[in-house]
């Protein structure tokens, strides 16, 4: 995992942003950005990162998620995205806030690496308190251990109002 991380900061160093397409911010068409901006926002409302238990580790499946919302991020820099981490409900509540928030920093960790600025990537935890799925079950605890992405209205992300009840 180290090794990747440092392969993915090196690509990120020597160039990788440079090869980003990005004359339709340059040549003033705005048919072309509202598109753009729209696709990266459905992006955005289908981020969903799934964690395993007790873990904090980003899959290859998140941190190709994660490559596409970095290059978003860099073609919009006045963007800014929170990550909402949560956590099942095993654990206590104290330990479950800090899990979420170790998942919400290690994606953010990877977006910074990939080139996104700081001040566009906030995090905030949820811990247990707002689980995806109601139920006590593998199935409901897979889908609850997640970090959500989203942009503005920021205090909404990660909050949806309220657990889904699992229909049997």
């Amino acid at each position: 995992m180290i090794r990747s991380l440092v392969l993915v900061v090196l690509l990120a160093a020597t160039g990788c942003a440079k090869k980003v397409k990005t004359s339709y911010l340059d040549e003033g068409d705005t048919a072309a950005r509202k598109q753009a901006d729209e696709g990266f926002q459905r992006l955005l409302s289908d981020c969903t990162l799934h964690f395993g238990y007790d873990d904090a580790m980003l899959t290859q499946a998140d941190q190709t998620m994660l490559e596409k919302v970095a290059l978003g991020l860099r073609t919009r820099p006045a963007v800014k995205i929170r990550i909402a981490g949560h956590a099942d409900e095993r654990g206590t509540e104290e330990y479950n806030l800090a899990l979420g928030q170790r998942r919400a920093d290690a994606a953010r960790k990877y977006l910074m690496a990939l080139g996104a600025a700081p001040e566009q990537v906030e995090t905030v935890t949820f811990g247990e308190e707002v689980p995806a799925m109601v139920e006590s079950s593998e199935e409901a605890w897979a889908w609850n251990r997640r970090d959500e992405l989203g942009i503005a209205p920021l205090e909404m992300v990660g909050y949806y109002g309220g657990p889904v009840e699992v229909l049997k």
